[in-house]
């Protein structure tokens, strides 16, 4: 059996891959956030946690570990 593997086909697999890990996210994010209790809540304090996800998302984040030695 001789496949040859592409660069296209290596860039079709990581954008599915890429896909499927941001629709895992999703999901954690909703368990979550359903398994917190809930809690009234201001909506500036609704729209910082809004910005906070979306921060994280884009990989604004530090560790549990970096925030120890700081």
């Amino acid at each position: 059996m001789n496949t040859r593997v592409t660069l296209e086909m290596i860039y079709d697999e990581v954008k599915r891959v890429n896909e499927r890990l941001r629709l895992i996210e999703d999901i954690i994010e909703e368990v979550v956030l359903k398994s917190l209790p809930e809690a009234e809540l201001s909506e500036e304090k609704i729209k910082e946690i809004e910005r906070s996800i979306q921060e994280m998302k884009k990989g604004n984040y530090v560790t549990l570990e970096e925030l120890m030695r700081a």
